[in-house]
């Protein structure tokens, strides 16, 4: 359904940010991600012990030795692969999908532009730049079959402590991980009733894709959790503070503009 106020254009039927645009909600978000670091790093064992699942021990002079057996299945690694490159998909296809609006003359204005953009701004600052630019390149966290405890060389390190033994693309937090859960940023993207039917095969596809990753030896519980985490806190972070910006615009005659939510 249309609603119209001036210049303000509001379609109550179809785009919205839904929860997304709630600061309590980005708040506690944050919160929850904080809070999450820390009982990582209190209880270690269940890193440890959640990794210890998926491991198979082999008899060896040193100890230590063995392998996850799931990084050999070529099912999983299939389906690994897919997923890995699902969101490169996703945001070539909202690229493509922004470049159309804005060749029909939508702008910063319009809803379904912003929810675009904002998509694709934290694709960029949070999978890009937090988690692939800076954590993963200066934390320093070792992968589980990287360290003693499952087959490798290094020390474990617990959640929140920095390390010099891994040098690059180390394992806080999980980069495919952080990736996968940027879906959820797309959800608003998709008409209200489409929405609806792929909320459950999106939560599906990031929990999979995660735990696939620990599974492989190649990331712990916390990293996958808070990778996912922090993409999803970030979006709630740049919509919520859009959406102040944007409402100050209707309600302030000296900012420029008024926004246009859809068309």
């Amino acid at each position: 359904m249309m609603q119209y106020s001036n210049s303000l254009i509001v379609d109550t039927e179809r785009y919205d940010y839904g929860i997304w645009q709630n600061a309590a909600l980005a708040l506690m978000l944050a919160i929850l991600w904080l809070s999450l670091a820390i009982a990582f790093n209190s209880w270690s064992i269940i890193d440890t012990s959640t990794t210890q699942l998926f491991f198979s021990v082999a008899d060896c002079a040193g100890g230590g030795c063995g392998s996850f057996p799931a990084a050999s299945v070529e099912a999983l690694k299939s389906v690994r692969f897919v997923f890995h490159y699902l969101p490169v998909a996703v945001a070539l296809g909202v690229i493509v999908f922004m470049m159309r609006d804005f060749a029909l003359g939508l702008r910063w204005r319009h809803m379904r532009f912003r929810l675009s953009a904002i998509a694709l701004i934290t694709l960029v600052l949070g999978p890009g730049l937090l988690v692939n630019g800076f954590l993963k390149e200066f934390v320093g966290r070792p992968r589980p079959d990287d360290t003693l405890l499952f087959g490798g060389d290094n020390a474990f390190v617990a959640v929140g402590e920095w390390a010099t033994t891994c040098q690059h693309n180390c394992s806080f937090v999980s980069g495919e991980a952080s990736s996968i859960a940027w879906l959820i940023c797309v959800l608003p993207l998709l008409p209200r009733k489409t929405r609806s039917h792929c909320i459950a095969p999106v939560l599906a596809i990031v929990f999979v894709t995660d735990m696939l990753r620990v599974a492989f030896g190649r990331h712990y519980l916390s990293d996958v959790v808070l990778g996912s985490l922090s993409t999803v806190t970030l979006y709630c972070c740049l919509v919520s503070a859009c959406e102040f910006w944007m409402r100050r615009a209707v309600d302030n005659p000296l900012l420029p503009g008024k926004p246009i939510l859809a068309s």
